[in-house]
């Protein structure tokens, strides 16, 4: 983890072609996300695409702070990369349990029951990332260096 830490750019670097290979082999699959009385209909594809290009976005900004030698504060990249890794463990599990029309596969997956609600959660902890993941970047880059 102190590795990591120390080079975060490289942890969503790494990220990246494993969300595109996971485009290319769920393509044309959707999640049917039923929350309260609206119905989401999410392209998995779509989404592992635009997820890589963030991760991408993400490292750069990591990049670009350790080729000007700005070091971003240690605990606000590790709950960073904390908060990446839980809100991406329960769509990384419903997509590799989904078969080709798009429904769970398996009924003993935990919270198959409350998947719409679990992957809300998970955005709602992928937001506070961001915002963690920007006062961590605007702040390494407005502070002096040591």
């Amino acid at each position: 983890m102190k590795k990591i830490i120390q080079k975060p750019h490289l942890f969503f670097f790494s990220l990246i072609p494993i969300f595109i290979i996971l485009g290319i082999f769920k393509r044309n699959i959707s999640i049917d996300i039923n929350i309260s009385y609206i119905y989401y209909l999410i392209s998995v594809d779509f989404w592992c695409y635009i997820t890589a290009v963030y991760f991408g976005l993400i490292g750069i900004n990591y990049l670009a702070l350790y080729w000007i030698k700005k070091k971003p504060n240690h605990w606000l990249t590790a709950t960073h990369i904390i908060l990446q890794i839980i809100c991406i463990i329960p769509y990384l599990i419903s997509v590799f349990h989904l078969d080709d029309t798009g429904n769970l596969m398996y009924t003993n997956i935990p919270f198959k029951d409350n998947l719409g609600s679990i992957l809300l959660l998970s955005f709602f902890i992928f937001l506070a990332s961001i915002l963690i993941h920007l006062i961590n970047f605007f702040g390494s880059l407005l502070l002096k260096s040591d």
